[in-house]
């Protein structure tokens, strides 16, 4: 079985080695980069970077969202690792756009204290806030093509992409502006959703999925966030990455999942080869409809 997983790799690598492609290598050599302003919450004016490769005559193009990590409390759209990777990525053809979304305050902690109902009004507001950027931008004149959004992340980003994706209004009702949001596909880096029981087929889309399957944080199956013990104010199931594989396998769904045997939480810096599978995967299936699955254990 191996054997057929590394063949499939192969052949899926070698449609796209022999020459440079748009959405998966660097086609352009250079990108504008400008902040806007997308919403007042209270005390916080939130914030996107939206990058654009120079020189790009396609009428409509691909959104590429950032949704950054830091367990909803630290972490930033303009961090350097961010900054880096949206230029890589808006050279290859797309526009990328990295999201301020709410974080808590300096005196609350994301853990096993934290009531769940706090811990639902966080993620409900990242949930927001990004579905909101995500309108704004479709509403001014960038170019974008609506049926072509890819959300990435890491840890809560990832969190939040996938349950806007996959559990679509289980934390709260979705406004006008962002209720026929539609998107294609997803990258996630140690994410989890709350139910994948309560996926459905028609909002199954394809994805790439990475975590390391001794993530004592985010769970890789199934459990408990934070492996809080059932008796703490913050416990609460959900469902991570291998549990929504299972999902979108079930519903025949195309998907890539890597699973890292070795590594707990922090699996941010992924093999460059590894990574580029995701963008191949992007244009191959979401973008021209081609069916993928693999699963493959590292």
């Amino acid at each position: 079985m191996r054997y057929k997983i590394l063949l499939l790799i192969l052949i899926f690598n070698c449609l796209l080695s022999f020459s440079q492609s748009r959405y998966v290598d660097a086609v352009f050599s250079e990108v504008t980069t400008k902040t806007y302003s997308y919403a007042i919450k209270k005390r916080d004016t939130l914030k996107f970077d939206l990058y654009q490769p120079v020189n790009d005559n396609y009428k409509k193009r691909p959104l590429f969202v950032i949704i950054h990590g830091g367990g909803f409390k630290s972490g930033a759209r303009n961090d350097k690792s961010i900054v880096s990777l949206a230029n890589g990525i808006a050279k290859k053809g797309y526009v990328v756009a990295s999201v301020d979304y709410r974080l808590i305050d300096k005196n609350t902690a994301f853990n096993c204290n934290l009531p769940v109902k706090d811990a639902f009004k966080i993620y409900g507001n990242a949930e927001e806030d990004v579905l909101e950027a995500i309108a704004y931008i479709l509403r001014s004149n960038f170019k974008i093509d609506s049926k072509k959004i890819i959300l990435f992340g890491a840890s809560a980003g990832a969190e939040t992409l996938l349950n806007i994706t996959y559990n679509k209004s289980v934390l709260k009702r979705r406004s006008r502006r962002t209720r026929y949001i539609s998107i294609a596909g997803v990258i996630s880096i140690s994410g989890a959703i709350f139910n994948s029981s309560l996926m459905k087929r028609s909002s199954a889309v394809p994805g790439v999925f990475y975590h390391g399957a001794k993530d004592r944080i985010i769970p890789y199956f199934q459990g408990a966030h934070h492996s809080c013990s059932i008796t703490s104010p913050g416990y609460f199931l959900m469902d991570g990455s291998k549990k929504i594989v299972e999902k979108l396998e079930s519903y025949d769904k195309s998907f890539m999942f890597y699973g890292y045997k070795n590594k707990g939480h922090d699996i941010f810096n992924l093999p460059s080869e590894d990574f580029r599978d995701a963008f191949i995967f992007i244009k191959k299936v979401v973008f021209e409809g081609a069916y993928y699955q693999m699963k493959l254990i590292k």
